[in-house]
């Protein structure tokens, strides 16, 4: 782990008779506030105090602002029925090559340089609005802001609003957007301020490989931290020789919150081989997601679809994953009947569009059969080379 962090980063709240501020302090200057103990403990103390302090980066305020009950999600598209995940990039039909568009304005007349403006002054709007309402209102619950063009430098503004708000956003719906490799450390730095992010929705956007390795080291990184201050609190709560450090930690320090990811959806963002392989090992290692989205991720190269499945054999976590149109073909869906023979948490799988002939079904008809005790409960097949009769039969396999 290489945070590179050895302070507390500024962080300034006003409020309207309350006033925040966390100064730079380095962690030499905090073995002053234990000048009186023992040197054996200063140093425990130290870190602990100074890993708090790092993910208190925002403290609620004594007077609560005037609620804003505009609406409990900002939302800017539809979402699946029924459901806080967009299930497979089917809802998104704006890359869907044979899809039909959610709606089309009537533009009349207008020119292709007159509309492009009216788009991007409707996006600015968009964000402006969504900005008054994260700064006015504590009840926002889902951020949803899908294709709508926005890129790195719009999302570094409306990061800024996010982190200083009162809400607890609990899913960020960027789908169908324009964010690079970039705004992996913008949306980062945003989830070490809003830990309670559970939900991370950024299908068909440009992360690419960079951008993917970015962003998974830095939620394991967040994730271990996190976890190591959790449990120096708990320790301290727990030994009464410790019980005056809790004092000097910051107001609020008992709603601390380990962060923990559970929905995340990179499909579509121009991975290829290597981007699949850091993925494999962060779901070895450090995952503890229920649903991964990786549809559209073609361009990686069998041995790396291995050491993704491979990596599933050992996670005991994840319950959902899509892996539409990733031309797996028969060669790479015998590699994830292999994996669904010793894997006991998947229950829904989406292989649509992938090139399946009946040799691959009859891999995936002898992988069901061998985990009848933990049966699927979804599994799509759409728009493949598989026989109606072969079809029938692992359908009567999916226990829905």
């Amino acid at each position: 782990m290489t945070s590179g962090r050895g302070y507390a980063d500024i962080v300034h709240t006003d409020t309207h008779d309350h006033t925040i501020t966390f100064m730079n302090l380095c962690a030499a200057d905090l073995v002053s506030l234990f000048d009186e103990r023992p040197m054996s403990q200063c140093a425990a103390y130290e870190e602990i105090v100074l890993l708090c302090l790092i993910f208190f980066h925002i403290l609620y305020a004594s007077k609560v602002l005037e609620r804003c009950r505009l609406q409990k999600r900002l939302s800017s598209g539809p979402r699946a029925p029924g459901s806080d995940v967009e299930l497979s990039p089917e809802s998104d039909t704006a890359l869907q090559p044979q899809g039909e568009p959610e709606e089309e304005e009537d533009t009349g007349s207008l020119s292709p340089e007159e509309e492009e403006p009216d788009k991007e002054q409707e996006l600015q709007e968009q964000l402006d609005a969504m900005m008054t309402v994260l700064s006015t209102s504590d009840e926002v619950e889902q951020l949803v802001l899908r294709n709508t063009g926005l890129t790195d430098d719009l999302l570094l503004r409306l990061a800024g609003a996010l982190k200083s708000s009162l809400s607890e956003v609990g899913l960020l719906n960027l789908n169908l957007n324009l964010i690079g490799p970039y705004g992996a450390h913008i949306l980062l730095d945003v989830l070490r301020v809003k830990p309670q992010v559970k939900g991370l929705h950024l299908f068909g956007n440009k992360l690419r490989d960079h951008g993917v390795m970015t962003l998974l080291s830095g939620l394991a990184e967040l994730q271990e931290q996190t976890e190591r201050t959790a449990a120096a609190i708990q320790q301290a709560m727990l030994l009464p020789s410790e019980q005056n450090m809790l004092l000097q930690l910051p107001t609020g320090w008992r709603s601390f919150r380990v962060f923990t990811l559970l929905e995340l959806d990179i499909g579509g963002n121009g991975l290829g081989s290597e981007g699949v392989k850091l993925l494999a090992s962060y779901l070895r290692y450090h995952s503890y997601l229920q649903y991964l989205g990786l549809a559209q991720t073609s361009a990686a190269d069998l041995a790396a679809w291995k050491e993704l499945f491979e990596s599933l054999k050992v996670n005991t976590s994840l319950t959902q994953i899509i892996l539409d149109e990733n031309n797996l073909g028969d060669p790479g869906v015998r590699l994830l009947a292999d994996t669904l023979k010793e894997n006991t948490s998947l229950r829904q799988v989406d292989l649509d569009r992938n090139g399946i002939s009946d040799v691959g079904g009859n891999d995936l008809m002898g992988a069901l059969l061998c985990r009848a005790r933990l049966p699927l409960r979804h599994l799509s097949l759409q728009e493949n080379h598989i026989s109606a009769g072969l079809m029938s039969r692992i359908q009567e396999e999916v226990k829905h």
